[in-house]
């Protein structure tokens, strides 16, 4: 149990990466990552997709320089990030600090699954990043997760490391961006990613990735700032997300698949819900392959959102969809996180009562990552 008298388990964290574990890809694969992080560099450096503190938390508590490494294997140095990011050590410092007591990390979210749009290259690279993920992780196996980034560029290949993951390596799930490309997450190509899941118990998780290098883009090609483009991608994109398994099936051929939609927010999915139900009644032979409302495929599933602990409309979202269905982050340590204050923050909310804390900052998350028989809640 952490500072603050509740058992935390934060649903969506970030880190986990050793400084050189780009260098660890196979050495054929050497000439295609340089150019992958030469070009990482030119896209995140573009007015409107750079934010602030190149991604990470910078302020008085933490003080960070934002230039990209000079180092053709890196993107950043490490005097632009916090320690606890690929420092395992750190990290369960920075967690005790905070008052988490399991974290589930996400790998970076930088196209990864569709890298330089080579198979080959995408494959290889996610492999290594899992890898060296898990090499952190076995420092305190029992209080850091991993979900696997996987080369969703071929789904085949995406089930078989999603396979290693979960029985070799110990992660607990996977994460995909919103669309993959060209194609929505309802595509009959990943069908083979999605029963996979199923079949071992994994958590599936999406994690915006609409403005990741390579990307096809959806909506935020008509933006030109930060502050627009991070706002519209991450929620936008969770409707389409939430649209592609509740509308388009995922959830009614795979009805024992765990889903949480990470780092939306979660005042838009009562409206979402509703207006997907009103579609349906008016339609429902669009949607062939569900025999309900969509909403239904989402509160009676096993569906779940990550919660900002500031969030006004996390009250409303428990007592109108659900009490099971939002859970804790606290996106250590980006730019827009209040490390390490979040845990407090939340627990000190006057608006929710002991049993909503109660499952907002352990019992939802345990029950999207299974993790009910290693953490009390």
């Amino acid at each position: 149990m952490g500072r603050y008298g509740y058992t935390v388990i934060d649903a969506d964290g970030h880190g986990g990466e050793p400084l050189d574990w780009r260098r660890r890809i196979p050495d054929r694969f050497h000439p295609q990552m340089a150019e992958y992080v030469r070009a990482l560099k030119e896209h995140y450096g573009i007015t409107g997709r750079s934010v602030p503190g190149g991604g990470m938390q910078i302020n008085e508590r933490n003080p960070a320089s934002t230039v990209w490494s000079d180092d053709d294997f890196e993107l950043a140095p490490a005097s632009s990030m916090r320690p606890g990011m690929y420092d395992p050590v750190a990290r369960i410092d920075d967690m005790d600090l905070e008052g988490i007591d399991v974290a589930v990390l996400f790998p970076p979210g930088t196209g990864e699954e569709f890298a330089l749009h080579d198979r080959d290259f995408s494959v290889a690279l996610c492999r290594t990043l899992n890898d060296a993920r898990a090499e952190f992780g076995s420092h305190a196996p029992d209080r850091i997760k991993f979900v696997a980034k996987l080369p969703m560029i071929d789904p085949d290949a995406a089930a078989e490391e999603l396979e290693r993951c979960v029985g070799e390596l110990g992660f607990v799930g996977m994460v995909c961006p919103q669309h993959v490309l060209d194609k929505n997450l309802d595509d009959p190509s990943f069908e083979v990613v999605w029963a996979t899941a199923e079949r071992l118990g994994a958590a599936v998780t999406v994690h915006g990735g609409g403005q990741a290098h390579g990307q096809v883009p959806f909506v935020i090609e008509r933006l030109d700032s930060a502050l627009t483009v991070h706002a519209f991608t991450h929620p936008v994109g969770a409707m389409l997300a939430v649209t592609s398994f509740t509308v388009g099936g995922v959830l009614h051929r795979h009805p024992d698949l765990r889903v949480g939609f990470m780092e939306a927010g979660t005042g838009w999915l009562p409206f979402w819900l509703e207006r997907l139900d009103e579609h349906w009644e008016h339609v429902p032979a669009q949607a062939p392959g569900i025999d309900r409302p969509p909403s239904r495929y989402f509160i009676d599933g096993h569906c779940y959102l990550t919660c900002e602990p500031d969030e006004r409309m996390v009250p409303l979202v428990l007592r109108t969809t659900g009490p099971h269905v939002v859970c804790y982050a606290s996106d250590y340590c980006h730019w827009d996180c209040i490390f390490p204050d979040s845990v407090r923050v939340l627990a000190e909310r006057d608006d929710l009562d002991e049993e909503e804390k109660a499952r907002v900052f352990a019992r939802n998350a345990a029950s999207l990552y299974a993790l009910d028989a290693r953490v009390s809640t």
